[in-house]
């Protein structure tokens, strides 16, 4: 199974591998610019060389803070300072390489934060209509954010773009990624609908060993969601297990 501490493991080991082909990368190149006779071209030369190093060390500096944003955001189960990390993110990526990785990271966060005003306004953002992949993250919002108005029609006019998003097949694969666990899906769409047995079905079908602390703070609430409409006691074992991995999420908070 992909655990935790094989990403770590893993991260850990490209880190080093690059760090040493940063120093060969430097090395080489200084010996390179001893061998020219000329000044002009270990001026030309220098100049390249610290042209690639700094873009280089930069990418690794913001790779890293993408990784720390990460794992406040899906491990710590803390928004805040997710957002942190992403707004420094924001500010440091010159070549805004992570422009739509930040995009469906806010998404997350407001999320996490119950901010839905803010995300409301986010989605609008017409890049998320420049592929099937951020179709899905604005598709998958709306849904969300209609469960929260209590819209029946609208949560349903999403949740039939979503699971139609996630039938389309290309030659050799989905035409979009399952970022989002379309059993989860269902099983929140037909809590909203009160069709108890389709709903204990989608949960069913969620297999919470997969799932990062998160996700799992998400399954959990719908699932003592369902029990309370239920009228079952076991209830409060599960919005237990959301409170001890996410204290600070606000569907947990605000649970009622």
């Amino acid at each position: 199974m992909f655990t935790l501490r094989k990403l770590l493991l893993s991260d850990r080991m490209r880190l080093i591998m690059m760090f040493v082909f940063f120093l060969v990368f430097v090395f080489f190149s200084v010996q390179f610019i001893i061998d020219q006779t000329e000044w002009l071209n270990r001026i030309i030369i220098a100049v390249i060389a610290l042209f690639f190093s700094f873009f280089f060390v930069l990418s690794e500096i913001l790779k890293y803070i993408y990784k720390v944003a990460t794992k406040h955001l899906v491990l710590n189960c803390d928004p805040d300072l997710a957002i942190k990390d992403a707004d420094k993110l924001a500010k440091y990526d010159m070549i805004k390489g992570y422009k739509n990785p930040l995009l469906v990271f806010y998404t997350l966060v407001y999320m996490d934060q119950g901010n839905f005003e803010q995300l409301e306004k986010h989605i609008e953002n017409p890049v998320f209509q420049t592929s099937s992949n951020l179709k899905l993250v604005y598709n998958y919002n709306k849904f969300y954010l209609a469960i929260h108005h209590d819209d029946f029609d609208q949560a349903t006019e999403y949740f039939r773009l979503i699971t139609a998003a996630y039938k389309v097949k290309t030659k050799r694969r989905y035409a979009v990624k399952p970022i989002y666990s379309l059993s989860m899906i269902t099983a929140d769409y037909y809590l909203l609908k009160k069709n108890m047995t389709k709903a204990e079905e989608g949960l069913r079908n969620v297999d919470p060993n997969f799932l990062n602390p998160r996700e799992k703070s998400y399954y959990y609430i719908s699932y003592a969601k369902f029990l309370k409409a239920k009228g079952h006691q076991k209830e409060i074992n599960y919005l237990k297990d959301a409170q001890d991995i996410a204290p600070k999420l606000a569907h947990v908070k605000n649970y009622v």
